[in-house]
């Protein structure tokens, strides 16, 4: 029995995983970064609002400041709280996903991307937003 408890609980982290862009910089360098966003589904009623936390994980020679920006599907509008992340500062950033009142209901992808200053491979991630009925 202890042994099916712990693949089951070994199996529950791999299906959670980590929402982790592809390396953006320098991939497979040192001077790469990505992007980690939240790793569940973010259920969000039509007319409100939410706000999501991400990070930008830097490699450790990864210097460059990074342009954000967020795209969404229609019936939701996705505002990030910076529209780039300095080097010298911190590297959480967040991003208010709205939804309107009519938007469809389901899953709905918001993308985020990332992009070096003065070159490179920029990088997104995919934030998953569940629409859900305003009753």
């Amino acid at each position: 029995m202890r042994t099916w408890l712990s693949l089951a609980a070994m199996s529950a982290v791999f299906l959670v995983g980590c929402n982790q862009s592809p390396e953006g910089g320098t991939p497979s360098t040192k001077s790469s970064f990505t992007i980690i966003g939240p790793t569940t589904t973010t259920h969000i009623k039509q007319n409100e609002k939410e706000s999501m936390k991400l990070n930008l994980n830097r490699g450790s020679d990864f210097k460059k400041d990074v342009r954000l920006s967020v795209d969404a599907p229609k019936g939701l509008k996705a505002e990030l709280n910076k529209t780039e992340v300095k080097a010298s500062e911190g590297s959480d950033f967040t991003v208010t996903v709205g939804v309107d009142k009519d938007a469809p209901l389901g899953d709905h992808m918001v993308k985020v991307t990332g992009t070096p200053e003065g070159g490179g491979s920029p990088t997104s991630v995919d934030v998953k937003v569940n629409v859900t009925e305003n009753k």
